[in-house]
Order: structure tokens, then C-alpha cells, then sequence
């Protein structure tokens, strides 16, 4: 039903920096994680990658990543017809959103059926900082691995199966009729190859 999204990029602006790793979880409608999906991001050049000195990835880990183009299908394959999660949703989606323009490829508009985590933060747990790791504090969340797309979509998922089950995720009733008249790009949902950060030289 819902697909937790983390993304870890080369900078904060989706115009100009680029997706280096990407983690989509797939959960129940209580929020509990069903399948996890990850992958590093390869990208042109041979500069940094942003900082590393946060998400911890460099230009030699993503030698053998596959391309954003490479990744696509699989992507897509884990967001279709589900409910998108994200902390900073709208962050995730700007910069998904220019990769498939960098592609030749539209992604549909997932905002208003998706579901941001810091929106609901916000609105539940009352004043403060509201990042992904002093939301985790403030609910009890276990926040491992922090700054890495699969660390911090399993800290969102968290967050998301605590606020579902205190009756404060409040899905609109035609979520489901929006979901089913998205038009998905035409791509292989099944080509794409994996590189895990366990995988990958330098980490």
C-alpha cells in the first residue's frame, strides 16, 4: 500500500545536483516494512559526489551502479499504485522528478496522494526540530545508519507506522482513483542491476 522513498543526493537544488542512492520500501497499511530496495546511483563525471562527509558514498563506490536510466524500471516497479513516503517528501520528488527529465521520461505527479512524514511531525509532534533523527528521538524510533537512503527510509517508515497508529495519517478517499489514473512512463520494470552499498569497493 505504501512505498517508503529515501534518496541520498550530490546537493540540495533536483535543477543542478544529482541522486547518488536511492531506497524504496514497500509496507502494509499499518506501516510495517513488507520488502526493502536499495541501490547506489552512478553519475557523469569524476568530481565529488557532494557530501560525502554525510552520506558517506564516493565517485569509487558507484563504479559498478547502475545509471538513474538503468535504475528507472525498478523504481518505478516499487512506487506504481502505491501511496509515496518520504520525509521532506517534497525533496525526494523534485529530485526523482529531474532525473526522469534528465531521461527523456515524466513522472507523474505522486504529491497529492503521498504522505510526508515531516508534515506530520510538524503537525503531531509540536515545536522543535523536526529532522528525521530528532523525530526518531522524540517517537522512540530506532535511527540506524543515518544519511544513508536505506537507514534513513527505514527510520521514515517508522515514523510512518507510529503516526498511522495513532489514527493521524488521514488519506483522502479518492487516494485510490488518484493513484489508478497516474500515467507511468513506458520502461522495463524488471532490468535493473543492483549495487548495495555492501557491495561496493571503499565502504
Amino acid at each position: 500500500m505504501y512505498a517508503v522513498l529515501d534518496l541520498e543526493t550530490t546537493g540540495l537544488d533536483a535543477r543542478e545536483h544529482r541522486i547518488v542512492e536511492c531506497a524504496v520500501l514497500d509496507a502494509d497499511a499499518e506501516g510495517n516494512v513488507l520488502d526493502e530496495w536499495s541501490t547506489l546511483i552512478a553519475i557523469p563525471g569524476e568530481g565529488v559526489v557532494g557530501a560525502s562527509c554525510l552520506h558517506g558514498i564516493t565517485r569509487t563506490m558507484l563504479e559498478r551502479a547502475p545509471t538513474f536510466l538503468e535504475a528507472a524500471g525498478c523504481i518505478v516497479s516499487r512506487l506504481i499504485g502505491r501511496i509515496v513516503v518520504g520525509h521532506v517528501l517534497d525533496f525526494d520528488l523534485a529530485h526523482l522528478r529531474s532525473e526522469f527529465r534528465r531521461c527523456s521520461l515524466d513522472l507523474p505527479d505522486l504529491r497529492p496522494s503521498g504522505v510526508c512524514t515531516r508534515d506530520l511531525a510538524r503537525t503531531y509532534l509540536g515545536s522543535g526540530s523536526h529532522s528525521l533523527s530528532a523525530c526518531c528521538a522524540a517517537t522512540n524510533i530506532v535511527h540506524d545508519a543515518p544519511h544513508t537512503a536505506l537507514g534513513d527510509a527505514r527510520a521514515t517508515a517508522g515514523l510512518l507506522r507510529y503516526f498511522i497508529s495513532r489514527g493521524q495519517v488521514i488519506l483522502a478517499p479518492a487516494t485510490k482513483d488518484v493513484l489508478s489514473r497516474l500515467a507511468w512512463p513506458d520502461i522495463p520494470l524488471d532490468s535493473c542491476r543492483i549495487a548495495p552499498r555492501a557491495q561496493c569497493v571503499g565502504r
